[in-house]
């Protein structure tokens, strides 16, 4: 990994939107084609002002069948695990890839894990780190750059992307071009959490994702029968561990949304906004880290912290009652038969459901499955 500009890890600097490309003094050599995209890219929203690049390896192929971005984050213990995971995926498809790598504000031995990893696998690759400003000090914008960078790598329209912390399945690959080639623009994989770590958490953090998981299979179905199957998917959930996106769209959407978290909600809901295709498919075999020690404020740890600690938590902010979604249902219906929604009054949204009153809903909902001869409830 060079490190660039010398600047110790003490010393007090302001960050800067672009490295110093020229090298003067610094024996380092002529820019590269990766090194400029990259400058150009931390001299833009939404970068600019406030990311320095601290460090680079490796170098990307252009016209790869397919790119991985991976954010990364002192991941050294969970990475070997990752890195195994991606190279299983890989050699389970004769389509060849690259990988970005972006190491925002990273001081353990992550980057040479990376490094190791990739010429071991003998991988096109790129490792850059960053030092982000406060305010941008997320995975989300770590995992912008990363996908911004594998787009301009030029892959064969397939960006996919993933967390350190999580192992793909073998057919992340395989399946996700697979789906592509179909003509969807994203792919969220219903990614599951690591279960030897799951394990050793309260028994209440399982059973409040198997709740979300069956009234949200159940409520898919009501869905489906009071709309007849004309209306759009009910529910997406996305996740960072697991997204597949064809990477002309990505470019066409503008990038990454970056909020301070939950950016893979964020863009599907923008792919969802401007009519690209966007499929919703079951587990891959990807599971995730089940660790409660939160790397973003709201994100995944923090959530499962509630859930272990909380009488009664809140769940997934997207389920509702079985009687808003009735009339959601209803107005659908009714806007899809011609009527205008300007005449119609959408249905109030509700507060985030407890596990609690997910609990009751799911008896509710079971009880009308069977009734409309709906399958197994």
């Amino acid at each position: 990994m060079t490190a660039l500009g010398g600047v110790g890890h003490d010393e007090v600097r302001p960050l800067l939107s672009v490295p110093d490309l020229s090298r003067e003094g610094l024996g380092l050599g002529p820019v590269s084609t990766d090194e400029a995209q990259l400058a150009a890219l931390l001299a833009s929203p939404p970068f600019i002002g406030k990311a320095e690049l601290t460090g680079f390896s490796g170098s990307l192929k252009c016209g790869c069948d397919f790119a991985i971005a991976i954010p990364v984050r002192n991941e050294e213990s969970r990475l070997p695990a990752t890195l195994e995971a991606i190279s299983a995926a890989m050699h389970c498809t004769p389509a060849a890839g690259c990988a970005v790598f972006v190491l925002n504000d990273t001081s353990d031995a992550s980057p040479e894990l990376i490094e190791r990893w990739a010429l071991r696998e003998g991988l096109s690759f790129l490792a850059v780190e960053v030092s982000f400003d406060r305010t941008i000090c997320n995975a989300p914008h770590s995992r912008r750059l990363a996908l911004d960078m594998a787009a301009r790598a030029e892959p064969q329209d397939a960006l996919f992307t993933t967390d350190a912390d999580t192992m793909v399945g073998k057919g992340w690959i395989d399946k996700g071009l697979r789906l592509l080639s179909e003509g969807y623009d994203l792919i969220c994989e219903d990614v599951l959490l690591d279960d030897a770590e799951l394990s050793a958490l309260p028994a209440q953090v399982r059973e409040v994702g198997d709740a979300e998981r069956a009234y949200l299979d159940l409520c898919d179905r009501l869905w489906r029968y009071w709309t007849r199957g004309q209306a759009s998917t009910l529910a997406f959930r996305p996740s960072g561990a697991s997204l597949v996106i064809k990477a002309s769209s990505y470019l066409r959407l503008g990038g990454l949304p970056t909020p301070p978290v939950g950016e893979d909600r964020a863009l599907c809901d923008a792919m969802l906004e401007a009519g690209f295709a966007v499929k919703a498919m079951e587990n891959f075999g990807t599971r995730t880290s089940a660790r409660l020690t939160a790397r973003a404020l709201g994100g995944c740890g923090d959530t499962l912290a509630e859930r272990a600690l909380s009488a009664d938590p809140e769940c997934d902010s997207r389920l509702k009652p079985v009687r808003l979604l009735h009339e959601e249902a209803t107005l659908s219906m009714e806007i899809i038969g011609g009527a205008s929604p300007r005449f119609h009054t959408p249905p109030k949204p509700s507060a985030p459901m407890t596990f609690s009153a997910v609990q009751r809903e799911l008896q509710i909902a079971r009880k009308l499955v069977a009734s409309y001869g709906l399958g197994d409830a």
